[in-house]
């Protein structure tokens, strides 16, 4: 079943370890940019669920979901009214870069390339991770509480 936009929730996980978030590089030809990894929380799943999905199959990792972060509301107009929602996580087992989402088959309806990458939290006003508000966050928050 396909939901209509405002009734979706995207569900990531901020992944701190050493001063570094993990986020996935997204490479199209005509631009490049960092995001965080998860996606919709699907019918009868929780935001938990989710996650710990999203990180199996992006990362290959497997997750414990600790504190809330942060939520929002989409400010893309194509996923206009779509909620977003942040969690604190830990890697806990498996091997990142494991992961066998579609965005790693050559089947994919994805463009380009997606690249997990460890980014240095004091290197992210530098670099465009989206959504900027989470970006600034984390920036904020795992800078001034060292």
């Amino acid at each position: 079943m396909i939901l209509p936009p405002n009734s979706i929730i995207a569900a990531g996980p901020v992944i701190i370890e050493d001063g570094k978030v993990l986020l996935i590089k997204r490479t199209k030809p005509d631009v490049i940019y960092w995001v965080i990894p998860g996606g919709a929380v699907e019918e009868n799943e929780t935001d938990e669920q989710a996650l710990i999905r999203e990180c199996r199959e992006e990362l290959g990792v497997d997750i414990v979901v600790k504190d809330l972060f942060f939520k929002m509301d989409s400010k893309k107009p194509e996923t206009s009214g779509q909620k977003e929602h942040f969690y604190l996580c830990e890697i806990k087992g498996g091997k990142l870069g494991t992961g066998h989402g579609p965005e790693f088959t050559n089947s994919s309806i994805y463009i380009g390339k997606h690249e997990i990458e460890w980014t240095e939290i004091k290197g992210l006003k530098k670099i465009d991770l989206k959504p900027k508000d989470i970006r600034d966050l984390i920036y904020n928050k795992f800078l001034t509480n060292k």
